[in-house]
């Protein structure tokens, strides 16, 4: 009978205790979701923040133009050449699309994106001997960063400065410093009018897609490429 009387009294108190928290869990979860409402800009700013890397502004040996976005970092790395913070620059070569050949083939001037890049430092100013175009090809961040690492182990450069877009900084950073040698001081800009924004960027639909993309980006490299 004792042994019943037990059991019983610890069935009321877990059906009080039920009772209770049936109130109060409506409540916590109202309370959690205004906590997650007014912390939300905040929360997607540390998101959009985790992608980004901006070394300060100063001269550097070698100026290297990313395919990330290769006009839009080949217009950055021509003002800053003009504005003198780099002497040498560096061009990977992006591989060649099958639809170059097509177009080229229909009569249709057309440039790849590491000719459109030369061209558009020898329309900003920057003299053709300045410019050094890497060979082999590229296809990605990983590749880009192999090619400029081997251009760093063969010409030892004192200081290189890698100009990509805003949402890849980061990662391309992370790759570089583990790439380069030793002796290298590296540096990660992004074009000043890149329109990714860590404050703001999940206003914005490409800059959304980017970022969760980029998201993806890090889980392969972190994971050893398994894209290649």
């Amino acid at each position: 009978m004792a042994g019943a009387s037990r059991e019983a009294a610890v069935l009321s108190d877990v059906r009080l205790w039920a009772s209770r928290w049936s109130l109060r869990l409506p409540a916590v979860a109202l309370a959690l979701l205004v906590l997650a409402w007014v912390t939300r800009d905040a929360a997607l700013t540390v998101i959009g923040a985790v992608l980004v890397a901006e070394d300060p502004l100063q001269p550097a040996e070698v100026l290297v133009v990313s395919m990330a976005n290769g006009a839009a970092d080949a217009i950055e790395v021509g003002r800053l050449y003009r504005e003198g913070y780099g002497r040498e620059i560096v061009v990977p070569t992006w591989r060649s699309e099958p639809v170059d050949a097509a177009v080229r083939a229909l009569g249709v001037p057309h440039l790849g994106a590491t000719e459109l890049a030369t061209a558009v430092l020898e329309h900003s100013g920057v003299p053709r001997d300045a410019v050094h175009v890497l060979p082999g090809s590229v296809d990605g961040t990983e590749t880009e960063v192999a090619a400029v690492a081997a251009f760093a182990r063969e010409r030892q450069p004192v200081s290189l400065m890698v100009v990509t877009a805003r949402s890849h900084a980061a990662r391309a950073k992370w790759l570089l410093r583990r790439a380069l040698p030793s002796g290298t001081q590296v540096m990660v800009r992004s074009p000043r009018d890149d329109a990714f924004e860590a404050s703001s960027w999940w206003h914005s639909r490409d800059e959304a897609r980017e970022a969760m993309a980029e998201y993806l980006r890090w889980i392969n490299t972190l994971l050893g490429d398994l894209w290649r």
